[in-house]
């Protein structure tokens, strides 16, 4: 979970030239003071409805959204990223405030000028873009952390989307890890059970290699061939002759966004329907091939006119190794069965789990509270994901037990594995999807040996 109370830990001053801010002390300022400033916004507000007795302001809501959409669009980067990970998680902002950072998955704030659009893509592909493609909307359509996205038509008549990379921005996003590795390493001076510098070069690697969208066209051909079993998937095709390390082109699709979709309130059916196919989208090409997801962010899925679902953004994926996908592939077969693993802590350590504690046994007993929390939703036949319960209940788990959370160390593959899969419970309790998921479950281990 994030709360706004950690939003100030990121962040470099730029040439004019460049299209974001990144000067360390710059960013980092610029967060401290977005989160001062919201954090006492939300907290009068909070105090002006417990002397009036009224809900919170939608105003003083909107505008604290608005403040921090604003502030982390001129940022990108890293910084960006945080604000669409506060987007999907319910606990980290008021609804209304929420909803209003939440377009940081489908609009463009701060946007680009087309000059500086041109002069990238120039120097990528040799040309700009007007001469690349038979139609090219200047509007972008909508922002990413590292780019933006515009329209476009190749002269074969095929709808395309361009992602241009933000002039500066791994400088910036240099700068953000930068930061981050100061705290990291502060805390490693106090030994192994708070050390995070394996998970830090681990997240490191992963964002700097979104850098370079040539690796992401690689990953959406891999992720397609991943899910060849789903034809409930739609992943679009890499227009290689128009990609390039900081342009890469893919083919359109057209839909609502998941984002839109949970805003419009759909009814229960078919918010299963939509959340069984979020299901098959992260643990389909994870159980066949040892692939993940790992931004399942409303921003990065689509409802399809025909019912099927698009999936998008492929920076973040990863191949596990078998020695960890094996634990999870069983324990989802377990799970589709119906049956709750009693044996989670041995099969964690055949993972790559480390546990750091006296007491290997009392480690193992935390795992397997945790998993008996986790497994809930595969002890009935029907789980809503709206209930609250099951979310609390891990979060009281960890308080109850800090010294034995941070003395539990996975590997560090898990990092990107475990933001794929909260990240879908996520996406799933914001949807308040409910309705059959433990034969959701089976269908994915049927076709996954098949």
């Amino acid at each position: 979970m994030l709360r706004l109370d950690f939003v100030a830990v990121t962040v470099q001053a730029m040439p004019d030239d460049d299209h974001v801010p990144s000067g360390r002390l710059k960013r980092l300022s610029r967060l401290a003071y977005l989160t001062a400033r919201t954090t006492g916004d939300l907290l009068a507000a909070t105090a002006r409805r417990k002397l009036s007795g009224a809900d919170l302001p939608h105003d003083d809501l909107r505008k604290a959204g608005e403040r921090i959409l604003a502030t982390l669009g001129e940022l990108k980067g890293a910084a960006l990223k945080l604000g669409q990970a506060l987007a999907m998680d319910p606990d980290a902002l008021p609804e209304e405030a929420r909803s209003v950072v939440a377009k940081l998955l489908s609009q463009a704030p701060q946007r680009m000028e087309l000059s500086q659009v041109r002069e990238v893509v120039r120097a990528e592909l040799g040309a700009a873009p007007e001469e690349l493609f038979a139609e090219f909307d200047p509007e972008p359509m909508a922002a990413a952390s590292l780019g933006q996205v515009h329209a476009a038509r190749l002269y074969d008549g095929r709808e395309v989307v361009l992602k241009v990379q933000y002039p500066g921005v791994e400088k910036a996003l240099d700068s953000d890890l930068k930061n981050a590795a100061v705290l990291v390493r502060g805390f490693a001076l106090t030994g192994e059970a708070l050390s995070g510098r394996r998970y830090y070069d681990e997240l490191r690697a992963s964002l700097l290699r979104e850098l370079d969208y040539r690796e992401e066209a690689a990953q959406c051909e891999a992720y397609r061939a991943a899910a060849r079993r789903y034809p409930e998937l739609v992943v679009p095709e890499v227009i290689a002759e128009r990609s390039s390390k900081r342009v890469l082109c893919l083919t359109r699709l057209r839909g609502q966004l998941l984002i839109d979709f949970i805003e419009s309130k759909p009814p229960e059916e078919e918010r299963f329907r939509v959340g069984r196919l979020m299901l098959f989208a992260i643990w389909g090409p994870f159980y066949a091939t040892r692939l993940v997801h790992a931004d399942p962010h409303p921003g990065n899925f689509l409802v399809m006119p025909d019912g099927r679902l698009g999936v998008l953004d492929f920076g973040a994926t990863k191949l596990l190794s078998e020695k960890f996908a094996a634990v999870y592939r069983h324990f989802l077969e377990e799970n589709a069965a119906g049956r709750v693993h009693p044996d989670v802590g041995p099969w964690l350590k055949r993972a790559g789990f480390r546990f750091l504690g006296d007491d290997e046994e009392d480690a193992f007993e935390f795992c397997q509270k945790l998993a008996d929390i986790v497994q809930r939703p595969i002890m009935e036949e029907i789980y809503d994901f709206s209930s609250e319960a099951l979310f609390w209940e891990v979060k009281r788990a960890f308080r109850s037990d800090p010294k034995m959370a941070v003395s539990i160390k996975p590997p560090v593959e898990a990092l990107l594995f475990y933001r794929s899969v909260a990240g879908l419970a996520q996406d799933l309790r914001l949807m308040k999807a409910k309705g059959p998921f433990r034969a959701a479950l089976a269908e994915i281990a049927q076709r996954g040996k098949e």
